[in-house]
Order: C-alpha cells, then sequence, then structure tokens
C-alpha cells in the first residue's frame, strides 16, 4: 500500500456496479493503481460520487442489461467531453450499447476482462504509460518529508451529506467517503482511517451494526468512532455507548464542533 505524497497523486477511479465477486475482484486489482471508490449503478449515486471524489475515470460493470437504464448511458453522452468511461459486460449487451453510445470516451469491453487489460485500457483513456499509473513524480525532498494527512472515513447514504462534510474538513484531512457500512469495511482494508464519522439510519447496515462490524476486528478496535447522526432518540443512542463512541454530532453539522471532535480525538 502507498502512503503520503505516493498516494495522494493515485489518479482516481470510480468502479460503478452491483457488489459482487466480480467487482470485488476488479476492486482489489485496481486499488494497487488507483485511488478506487466504489459506488451503486443508479444516476444519483453516480453523480453524487462524481462530485465527492473527482475521479479521473469511471469503470461500469454491467450486471445484466434489463437492469440498465438507458438514460444512464445518455448522462455519459452528455458527459463525453468531461470524463472517460469503461463499461463491462456480456458481449451481446456490449455490442448493443456500443452501437448508440460507443466513443473514444466511452469504451465497451466484453467479459470476462483481466485486471491486466482494464488497467492497460485506463491507461491509455489518460494517457498514461504503464510506469505513470501512479504518477509519482516527487522530488527528493517530498520523499525525505513526504505530505501526510490523517484520514477520516465519513459513512453515510446521502451524497449531500457526504458532499458537505468533506468540504468542512478536506482542507486538514484526507476524507474518504463511501455510502453504506459494508462498503466502509471495504474502505478501510484498503486504507485504514484514523477517524470515522458514522450515520445511524442507513439501510442494510444502520449505525449500530456497521460499529459492532469494526469493532469485531482487532486492527479496528482503537479508530474512533463520531456518529454524525440526526438521531436523537436516548435508547437508540444509549444502545451503542458499550462500545465506546468517541462522539456524537448532530446533522446538519457545525464546522467548528466537527473539527473539534475530530481534533480532539487524532489531532
Amino acid at each position: 500500500m502507498y502512503a503520503g505524497k505516493e498516494w495522494m497523486n493515485m489518479k482516481k477511479l470510480l468502479l460503478v456496479g452491483k457488489f459482487n465477486n466480480v467487482l470485488e475482484s476488479l476492486n482489489q486489482y485496481l486499488m494497487n493503481h488507483f485511488d478506487v471508490q466504489l459506488c451503486a449503478q443508479n444516476m444519483e449515486s453516480v453523480n453524487g460520487m462524481v462530485k465527492i471524489a473527482r475521479p479521473d475515470i469511471l469503470v461500469i460493470c454491467m450486471a445484466d442489461v434489463e437492469g440498465i437504464n438507458l438514460e444512464f448511458f445518455d448522462e455519459f453522452q452528455k458527459r463525453k467531453s468531461q470524463i472517460p468511461a469503461i463499461v463491462l459486460g456480456l458481449k451481446d449487451d456490449c455490442e448493443k450499447f456500443r452501437d448508440k453510445y460507443g466513443n473514444e470516451h466511452c469504451v465497451f469491453i466484453a467479459r470476462p476482462v483481466t485486471g491486466e487489460m482494464l488497467l492497460e485500457q485506463c491507461n491509455e483513456m489518460l494517457g498514461l504509460n504503464k510506469n505513470e499509473t501512479l504518477n509519482l513524480e516527487v522530488s527528493e525532498a517530498a520523499k525525505a518529508q513526504p505530505e501526510k494527512k490523517k484520514v477520516v472515513l465519513v459513512v453515510d447514504d446521502s451524497g449531500l451529506m457526504l458532499r458537505n462534510v468533506k468540504s468542512l474538513i478536506e482542507y486538514k484531512y484526507q476524507v474518504n467517503v463511501v455510502t453504506s457500512g459494508e462498503k466502509a469495511l471495504v474502505s478501510m482494508e484498503k486504507r485504514r482511517p484514523d477517524l470515522i464519522l458514522l450515520d445511524y439510519d442507513m439501510p442494510g447496515w444502520d449505525g449500530k451494526q456497521t460499529f459492532e462490524k469494526i469493532r469485531e476486528n482487532p486492527d479496528y478496535q482503537d479508530i474512533p468512532v463520531v456518529f454524525l447522526t440526526g438521531v436523537a432518540e436516548k435508547d437508540r443512542i444509549t444502545s451503542v455507548l458499550h462500545l465506546n463512541p468517541a462522539g456524537y454530532i448532530l446533522k446538519p453539522p457545525d464546522k467548528d464542533k466537527l473539527l473539534s471532535i475530530i481534533e480532539e480525538n487524532i489531532g
């Protein structure tokens, strides 16, 4: 895993699709070459993550053609001058969509595809050679004293809330964002955060379940977890006290209070 200036200079890739073994395999390979964020395949989620993560390239894994809304690719036609996209799918599906949507900004590749093949295509669309994927043009002084920011992981199913929180603290911290508890654990395997801001009310795993899953891993038991929530009911708050959360902040967060509680825990 990369640290300091090297990690910060990695190109950003948004990996879109249904979370399954295929997507996980691609994520595990790509995160060695890119700063990867995972995203569900719907335009609301993608639009939110594009604004938050500002990816250099998108990789879209089509599970099946019936689950694809044509407006999804219509949107990419509008974006073609802004961000390149690689779409992975079955051969027949790729051929069908390639005729209408394929161009130099939106490339369709039939599965199966290896990580090496995908990396080569990403590099081509980004105008990089294999050795430039990490963009490691770091001065000797920077290597001797690498720039380091502590990492804050924000977990919330609201793209708007993720965007707002990131905008408040990104000048001081490296902010990673995910939209579910399940994705939080995937993100933590990629890069261990110094602190977690965790929403309480989420579909799937709620904040309590996510917190419990985090604390099950001995390597994560010392990571401060702060609940960022609109939930004020006493019984729901007290239900996680035994897990020793680092604090609570009610939505919408006040910048000074948010920074204060983060600084109190990680400086």
